[in-house]
C-alpha cells in the first residue's frame, strides 16, 4: 500500500486524506442510524394504545426511553397534547396544534441523521477530479522524460504512466463507496421522513378518537 502511495506522487496525499475522511463519516453515520432503530411500528402502536387507555404519562415515558427522530417527534406531539388538554382546549384545536407542532419539529429531528452527508457528496465529486489531475501530472512527467532522453525508452516513461494510473484508480476507489453510502443513507432518511408522517397521522387519529 505504501508503495502505491509513493508511486502515485503528491496527489496521493490529498486522496489518502479524503479516503480516511470518507471512511470516518460512513462509520459515524452507520452508528447514528443504528441508534435510531428504536423507531419501530411497535412503538407507535403501543403509544396509541396508551392514549386509548388514557395513560398519557405512560406513553410519554415510553417515548422518552426510545431514541431516534420518530420518537423525538412523538415526544414533542405528546407534550403539546398534554399542555393543550390541560388548558381545556377544543379537540379540533388540539389536533391542529399537535399536527403543526410535529410537522414543524420533523426537519430538526431528521437533521441529526443528515449530518455530514453533504461531505460525502463533496468527496465523491472531488476524488475523481484529483485522480484526473494525477493522470495529467503523470503524463507530463512521462513526456518530459521522453524529451530529455530523446527516445521512447519504456523505462524512461514508466514512472509517469504508473503515477497516472495509480491516481486515477485511487480517485475512483474513493468516490464509488462514497456515492453508494450517500444513496443508502439518503434512502434511510427518506424512510424516517415517511415514518414521521405516519406517526403524525396515527397520533392525531388517536387524539381524535379519544
Amino acid at each position: 500500500m505504501l508503495t502505491y502511495i509513493l508511486d502515485g506522487g503528491p496527489i496521493m496525499w490529498p486522496l489518502l486524506f479524503l479516503s480516511v475522511l470518507s471512511l470516518a463519516i460512513i462509520l459515524d453515520r452507520v452508528r447514528a442510524f443504528q441508534a435510531a432503530t428504536g423507531d419501530t411500528p411497535d412503538l407507535r402502536r403501543l403509544v396509541n394504545q396508551d392514549l386509548m387507555d388514557e395513560k398519557l404519562d405512560a406513553a410519554i415515558e415510553r417515548v422518552e426511553a426510545t431514541e431516534g427522530p420518530v420518537a423525538a417527534c412523538l415526544l414533542v406531539g405528546l407534550h403539546r397534547y398534554r399542555k393543550m388538554r390541560d388548558r381545556g382546549r377544543h379537540p379540533e384545536e388540539i389536533e391542529m396544534a399537535v399536527s403543526k407542532t410535529m410537522e414543524d419539529y420533523a426537519p430538526k429531528a431528521v437533521s441529526g441523521l443528515e449530518k455530514r452527508l453533504n461531505v460525502l457528496v463533496l468527496i465523491a465529486s472531488v476524488s475523481p477530479l484529483l485522480g484526473m489531475t494525477g493522470t495529467v501530472t503523470g503524463m507530463i512527467k512521462s513526456f518530459a522524460r521522453m524529451a530529455e532522453d530523446a527516445g521512447l525508452d519504456p523505462g524512461a516513461v514508466s514512472g509517469g504512466i504508473s503515477e497516472a494510473l495509480i491516481t486515477t484508480a485511487a480517485g475512483l476507489i474513493i468516490a464509488i463507496p462514497a456515492v453508494v453510502a450517500y444513496n443508502l443513507f439518503s434512502r434511510r432518511v427518506e424512510e424516517f421522513n415517511i415514518a414521521i408522517e405516519e406517526c403524525i397521522t396515527d397520533l392525531v387519529g388517536s387524539i381524535s378518537e379519544h
